[in-house]
């Protein structure tokens, strides 16, 4: 589903591949954002990843706050960049998909309820982001599901650099680490910021 230039696309056909929003990107966007003057606003990145849905690379926070202005179409573009299209990113990108399946994040609404300020967001998002980056890029995927079995009632998300300690998480979202062979409840940032 590639396509080329600048096209318009409904704000509902967007597909997401982040799982919160940091409060601090929000109140920096709603200081600029006109929903008045659209001509001022960049084209929002998107890649079909396989499931022919256009799915936001970056942007998450512009068509955020595009949304509560009451902004139904956007201009997006097509991402080849290599961060994407490679076969790293492609893991990542596609991990990210799932995430946000498994916590029902199908539409930019749903993320109203996810805004975490600064320290959270670095905590819940950019950590996250590295341990799954860790995981996906030192393990292979027999080896990903054999470490699964660790905690079957539980999700792999991630791994520390060094491979030693595992990350878990529930369907709720509470995050678990498996070190040492023992698996016990990790200390969770859950400070949570809602934008109106």
């Amino acid at each position: 589903m590639e396509f080329h230039g600048v096209r318009l696309l409904n704000i509902d056909l967007l597909g997401l591949s982040q799982i919160y929003l940091s409060s601090d990107k929000v109140a920096s966007v709603m200081e600029w954002f006109d929903p008045q003057r659209m001509d001022n606003f960049q084209p929002l990145l998107v890649h079909d990843f396989g499931n022919n849905i256009y799915t936001l690379t970056d942007g998450h926070t512009r068509t955020y706050v595009a949304y509560k202005n009451g902004v139904s179409v956007l201009p997006v573009v097509y991402d080849n960049d290599d961060i994407i299209t490679n076969q790293i990113g492609q893991m990542l990108y596609k991990a990210d998909i799932d995430w946000c399946k498994r916590f029902k994040i199908s539409h930019i609404k749903h993320l109203e309820s996810r805004i975490l300020d600064k320290s959270a967001y670095q905590k819940l998002w950019h950590e996250r982001c590295d341990r799954s980056y860790n995981l996906l890029t030192k393990t292979s995927y027999n080896e990903r599901i054999q470490l699964q079995c660790l905690a079957p009632d539980l999700f792999l998300y991630g791994a520390s650099e060094n491979m030693l300690v595992l990350f878990f998480e529930n369907e709720t979202g509470e995050l678990f680490l498996y070190k040492d062979n023992t698996l016990t409840k990790e200390k969770q940032t859950t400070v949570e910021t809602e934008i109106r």
